[in-house]
């Protein structure tokens, strides 16, 4: 048993001195690294750098004032009345259907039509409660409600806030 470790530590040693001496003898080469090149690209960053913090020279630009037009088109009759039956939703749900967080009201604006007719006709029959809408939506007719799930269609998409 001893022979074998002894074997085998005289292995170890010998490939041992075998990769020292073959890494003494390795040349060794900088061309990897060139420090004048370096030290150029270095220079052009910081001068790069200083263009983007130098305070820019605000150009004088036209100023165009843009007329806000509405945001529906009111062509046709349902429209018009689906407006008028608006004015008492933009107090929770916004001029442009984008909801209010603080009131919990969610964005409608661009939603479907069809949608929108489901979810009032729902609350109208109790099917879906929601107290807060109910004095607002209790008196409409299936008309009015066409015409105002109309005209909400028709909002700008505004998305989640």
């Amino acid at each position: 048993m001893a022979r074998l470790i002894y074997f085998l530590a005289f292995v170890i040693g010998l490939v041992l001195v075998m990769n020292i001496s073959k890494y003494q003898k390795q040349e060794v080469s900088n061309e990897k690294f060139d420090f004048k090149k370096v030290a150029e690209a270095n220079l052009k960053k910081k001068k790069e750098i200083e263009e983007l913090l130098k305070p820019k020279v605000e150009e004088k630009q036209e100023v165009v004032v843009v007329k806000e037009g509405p945001l529906v088109e009111l062509t046709t009759p349902q429209l018009q009345a689906g407006h008028d039956l608006y004015k008492k939703c933009i107090a929770c749900h916004g001029k442009r259907g984008e909801g209010k967080k603080g009131q919990k009201a969610p964005a409608i604006g661009g939603q479907f039509d069809w949608y929108i007719n489901k979810q009032i006709t729902a609350m109208q029959t109790g099917e879906r409660v929601n107290k807060v809408m109910m004095p607002y939506i209790s008196r409409l007719s299936p008309e009015d409600v066409a015409n105002l799930s109309t005209y909400i269609s028709k909002l700008p998409h505004m998305g989640q806030k």
